[in-house]
């Protein structure tokens, strides 16, 4: 009895196997890897990797990323070195620039919210998360700051004909503090400056090679 059980499990586990070959057989190669029609490792539209599928925001960030990281910028920003560092003072300086230049378009903690934001497009930058990213080096910055979308097709002006290169260091230096509070005599406020900004002295640039 127990040999004529163990015959029939045998046989099931055959038929089994012939069933489910074709199957296996018609999703894998000749080679074992999966086929199902097309190369999986083609990125497709749903992707998002065409730029034809892109939003005009999601172009105008991707062409100006992939500007700078093949070095297609001037090569005075690609040498350029912060030379004020991210102290109280340069904060607190860079501050009420941001303010008055930046904030109607990228908001007040630049979120991209600001008055100006709903009529442009694409939308301007959340600089909030740019900043964090690691694109956002010192002089793609620098870069992006004094020449402006121009290029790009973007609102965002040249500030190389408004702002010094110091000035426009000062607002790096605001943004990377995370974007604190000013108070009204020029110094960030308590709550919003950086614990680890301690002195007056310029500090060690964290990001400033290309494709660091």
């Amino acid at each position: 009895m127990t040999r004529r059980r163990s015959s029939q499990a045998c046989a099931g586990v055959v038929i089994l196997a012939a069933f489910l070959l074709p199957l296996v057989s018609s999703a894998f190669g000749q080679e074992g890897h999966p086929d199902w029609g097309s190369n999986m490792w083609e990125p497709s539209p749903s992707m998002g990797w065409n730029l034809k599928n892109m939003t005009p925001a999601q172009r105008q960030r991707m062409l100006r990323s992939w500007t700078f990281m093949n070095k297609q910028v001037p090569n005075n920003y690609l040498k350029s070195t912060n030379s004020i560092g991210y102290s109280i003072k340069a904060i607190a300086a860079g501050g009420p620039l941001y303010a008055a230049h930046c904030k109607m378009c990228h908001g007040q903690t630049g979120l991209g919210n600001g008055e100006l934001a709903p009529d442009l497009t694409p939308s301007p930058a959340l600089l909030a998360y740019l900043i964090q990213q690691p694109i956002a080096e010192d002089q793609y910055l620098l870069w992006s700051i004094s020449e402006g979308g121009k290029r790009f097709d973007t609102a965002m002006p040249a500030f190389k004909t408004v702002l010094t290169e110091e000035q426009i260091w000062q607002i790096i230096a605001y943004l990377r503090a995370g974007f604190p509070a000013i108070e009204e005599e020029g110094t960030p406020a308590e709550n919003g400056a950086p614990p680890s900004v301690t002195t007056d002295e310029p500090g060690a640039a964290p990001k400033t090679g290309v494709g660091e």
